[in-house]
């Protein structure tokens, strides 16, 4: 703090020098006040008020001209308690306000409130998204679910009600085979079997139609009740997946859009009468799973375009595509890891605590032939000398006729 000479009937002239403005010289006409101790923003604020107070010149002595170190350092100050710091928060808060209208004009008063507000609403604005599961369903799930998510609402705020309906059952649909595709992959990194396998392998291998709505429901309901998972380590991410349908409302949300789907794909469609109410309902179902499945919001998926490691370093230099939000087009970014063994193509989960996690072959990204959009796609049918894989987000089809796709596929167990 610098305390200039006194200029009645005012008080002191004083300014605060930070570290920023060093190296200074105070000249013969200033008084250099260093606190004893450190002090707190309101202790240096009301200090600084006080200071260019008559008041203060007067407890300073009779004699302004003469002010000296000794009697500036026996000048008592105030210091401020919890009320008065609020106080003074506020009226700072209001002269930053009320300084706009100190413009030649109301046009710029008009456009400084505007842009010094600008800020604080975007924040407001910010927070108040954070309790709208929507908006985090669009910008933090993984592609395949929030890019259904979407399309679902906007089916529903489009009005169409038979194309809203639909969407509503292919995002359950898809968001049950996007978790069960986790749990397959987990699973398998840990060399557990789930008998739920053996019906997909099955379907698969029929050629005619793949797992469906039932098939990933099972997944999901093995594993949270199969015994060979108890052991995992607190922060595996099949913990938080295996308690999506232990909750009986997820399960029960399940169950009758499960029913719905069945339904739909066999004639027995609702009456269009029926449908805002059948809309509702099914809508409401879908939220409680997604609420329940708000674990995917930390579990980012990825997708590693390079890898290159470093052998004295003993660590990798991994590029990735985190493919988080309802768009496929992400930004590059980087990161390193202890691990020499990263596919570059390949998609990975990265758990809480940075872990990658192969999800190859039972989940793939690849450009679709059909739309010509990145998408991910699991394996559908697996007919004698190819496999089929269907796209989570549109359910376009890609076709592998190479051995190497059977082979590995088969090496997980799935045909």
């Amino acid at each position: 703090m610098i305390a200039p000479v006194a200029v009645p009937p005012h008080g002191f002239f004083t300014a605060e020098v930070t570290d920023e403005q060093l190296p200074a010289a105070a000249s013969d006409n200033v008084v250099v006040l260093r606190p004893a101790k450190p002090l707190s923003r309101p202790q240096v604020r009301l200090i600084t008020m006080f200071l260019r107070t008559p008041l203060a010149l007067t407890l300073a002595g009779p004699r302004l001209a003469n002010t000296t170190m000794e009697a500036l350092f026996k000048l008592p100050v105030p210091q401020p308690d919890e009320a008065l710091t609020k106080a003074l928060d506020e009226l700072t808060a209001a002269k930053q306000q009320f300084n706009v209208f100190l413009e030649k004009t109301a046009a710029r008063a008009r456009a400084r409130v505007i842009d010094s507000g600008r800020a604080l609403r975007l924040r407001v604005e910010a927070a108040s998204l954070l309790d709208d599961l929507g908006h985090s369903v669009r910008t933090r799930f993984p592609y395949p679910v929030a890019y259904r998510w979407r399309e679902t609402e906007a089916r529903i705020s489009a009005g169409d009600a038979q194309a809203a309906y639909a969407a509503i059952l292919d995002t359950a649909e898809e968001l049950l085979c996007y978790v069960a595709q986790l749990v397959l992959a987990l699973t398998y990194a840990r060399q557990i079997t789930l008998g739920s396998v053996t019906a997909i392998r099955d379907k698969l291998a029929s050629g005619r139609s793949g797992p469906g709505f039932g098939d990933w429901a099972n997944v999901l309901n093995e594993a949270a009740t199969s015994r060979q998972l108890n052991d995992l380590p607190d922060a595996h991410p099949l913990q938080d997946i295996r308690g999506l349908l232990a909750h009986k409302d997820a399960e029960s949300a399940r169950q009758a859009l499960s029913e719905r789907r069945n339904d739909q794909s066999h004639l027995r469609r609702v009456d269009p009468i029926d449908l805002p109410h059948a809309i509702d309902v099914a809508f409401t179902d879908l939220t409680r799973l997604v609420e329940r499945a708000r674990f995917l919001a930390d579990l980012p998926l990825l997708e590693v375009t390079d890898v290159r490691w470093d052998v004295f370093a003993r660590s990798a230099r991994v590029e990735y595509r985190e493919l988080v939000g309802d768009h496929p087009v992400v930004p590059t970014r980087t990161m390193t890891s202890a691990s020499n063994d990263l596919e570059t193509g390949s998609l990975y989960l990265r758990d809480t605590d940075g872990g990658l996690h192969l999800l190859r072959p039972f989940l793939i990204g690849r450009d679709c032939p059909t739309c010509r959009t990145w998408s991910t796609f699991h394996a559908d049918r697996a007919p004698k000398g190819s496999v089929v894989f269907k796209s989570l987000e549109h359910g376009h089809i890609l076709k592998d006729t190479s051995a190497g796709t059977r082979r590995v596929l088969g090496q997980v167990g799935l045909v």
